[in-house]
């Protein structure tokens, strides 16, 4: 079973890079973005009109679980925290968890900064093109794909850094997220979470601050296709006794 049939994970065979973007090009029209974060060029293979993906949602999938393809679009979001994972001292060696990887740009950064990475989605199509992705800019690197819904976050193993780009668009989300964070986070631990500057971030990490959270925020501006984006990028912390040991 998969994610949306209650299954929490699953770890993805691993095609090498030609055969994996082959699949891809037969079933999406895509294009190659290339980014630079933080002197570091990355090319990152996307699906060239996104909006054709809404257009075909079903409408009994989408009401089961109000499922949209985010993850086929390269956001703003995800280039801030990528930049932080190459700007973050010592995060070489640690194990880093990267929730709703969406393309994965993030997550592959952590591994160019010499982290053990796992990418993790809910939508497998997401981990087709993190996979083709990683192969592609950071082939050899230790990077685990993941199929994790979290929501039920059972994985039996913590993490070090737990990353997040563009994933606080809605409240119902807020609860799962943050009981994901006690559940995978190591003692010790950190959550990197980045954000448009938007309501619904905000309300999220004043929440987390409630719940025992220390935060340190970083503001900026991401110049991304043609216009400049304030993101959010916060540190999360926990200080609350109910962490698990």
């Amino acid at each position: 079973m998969d994610a949306a049939s209650g299954t929490t994970c699953g770890v993805l065979p691993a095609p090498g890079e030609s055969r994996l973007r082959e699949a891809i090009e037969q079933r999406y029209r895509c294009c190659r973005e290339e980014v630079t974060v933080g002197g570091t060029r990355f090319y990152v293979l996307r699906v060239a009109d996104p909006n054709t993906l809404l257009d075909a949602i079903d409408p009994a999938t989408f009401a089961d679980d109000e499922r949209l393809p985010y993850w086929s679009e390269l956001w703003a979001s995800s280039i801030l925290l990528a930049d932080w994972c190459l700007a973050f001292p010592g995060l070489r060696g640690k194990r880093v968890l990267e929730l709703g990887c969406g393309l994965g740009l993030a997550g592959i950064a952590a591994a160019r900064a010499g982290a053990a990475v796992v990418l993790s989605d809910y939508e497998d199509d997401a981990l087709l093109f993190a996979r083709y992705n990683a192969l592609r800019n950071s082939p050899g690197a230790d990077i685990e794909m993941l199929r994790l819904d979290w929501r039920r976050p059972r994985l039996g193993r913590r993490f070090d850094v737990l990353l997040g780009a563009d994933i606080l668009y809605e409240r119902r989300h807020f609860r799962p997220l943050l009981e994901a964070f006690r559940e995978l986070l190591a003692p010790g631990g950190v959550a990197v979470l980045s954000d448009p500057d938007r309501s619904t971030g905000n309300a999220f990490f004043d929440l987390a601050e409630k719940e025992g959270y220390t935060l340190r925020h970083r503001s900026a501006r991401v110049a991304h296709h043609g216009r400049d984006v304030q993101v959010n990028c916060c540190e999360l912390r926990s200080t609350s006794v109910e962490q698990k040991e």
